[in-house]
């Protein structure tokens, strides 16, 4: 897959990252009012290189101060972009491989929620749906579903991902799931990300999307794979801190769904390639 420039993630190569991390400090002590557009998410829609030695010098500042949640307005920008939709087109039969072979497991214990006798579980919403093609998958996994949205902020790929699948139980909507789910979201859904999309999340909005959905949808589900840093330790860590070259967030999961009133139903962990994955499903009812 060709490369696309994650906003937060730093050159890999040590000599280019400090030279743009240094050329960045530069612009940045005389142009406050872009650093100011980067952590509000105001962006061009491509960046020149001045912009990512500014972005670089804002990312790796934050890092230094441990306050990285506050660039999750910079993730949403990406994620609603054009080239959000590239990073999605170009890799969709890579990520339709991952899906099929390390996890479409997730399916399993999701069946087992919607198959249930007199189960309230009808709906399938998906957070950060890509190019659908886990929903598609699901969606003949799961015939007892209703129906199956998918939500994602880019609104191009959500386009492309209504022209290509005919299932009349599918649906696509290009939206914030912290704005589309108060509005649309009903009892009996289980709601899922596949292979990171809650890394995007600071912890306090997690906590917020948990407990609205724990305390107003239930019976509810969430579902979800999210990476994790090797070292997090799920049994003695709570805080959420930095995971990864892309700077984003591993979250203490299971605990996050315990505290917003969730039984843990189905919790696993497998590698890919060199990156660690946890699967979770939890259940308010």
């Amino acid at each position: 897959m060709e490369t696309v420039h994650l906003p937060a993630c730093l050159p890999t190569n040590p000599f280019i990252r400090a030279f743009q991390i240094n050329l960045g400090r530069v612009i940045k002590a005389f142009d406050h009012k872009s650093v100011d557009a980067i952590e509000a998410g105001q962006l061009p829609a491509h960046l020149s290189f001045r912009e990512r030695a500014l972005v670089a010098a804002v990312v790796h500042e934050h890092r230094r101060t441990g306050t990285l949640e506050a660039l999750a307005p910079l993730h949403s920008w990406f994620w609603k972009s054009e080239e959000a939709a590239t990073y999605h087109e170009r890799g969709k039969d890579l990520l339709k491989g991952v899906w099929l072979q390390h996890q479409a497991a997730i399916a399993e214990p999701i069946r087992v929620l919607v198959d249930e006798p007199a189960s309230p579980f009808h709906t399938l919403v998906e957070i950060g749906c890509g190019s659908g093609f886990a929903l598609a998958d699901l969606a003949t996994r799961l015939p007892l579903l209703h129906g199956l949205t998918g939500l994602d902020m880019c609104a191009t790929e959500i386009e492309i991902d209504r022209k290509r699948n005919t299932d009349p139980r599918l649906r696509f909507e290009a939206a914030d799931a912290n704005v589309w789910i108060p509005a649309n979201a009903t009892p009996g859904t289980i709601f899922l990300t596949v292979g990171g999309v809650f890394e995007y999340f600071p912890q306090k909005s997690l906590e917020t999307l948990f407990a609205y959905v724990g305390n107003q949808l239930r019976p509810a589900a969430i579902a979800m794979i999210e990476p994790l840093a090797d070292d997090y330790d799920l049994m003695a860590e709570v805080a959420s801190r930095t995971y990864g070259n892309e700077n984003s967030l591993g979250h203490n999961y299971p605990t996050l769904l315990r505290r917003a009133g969730f039984v843990i139903c189905y919790q696993q962990e497998h590698r890919l390639n060199d990156t660690r994955f946890i699967s979770v499903v939890g259940k308010h009812m």
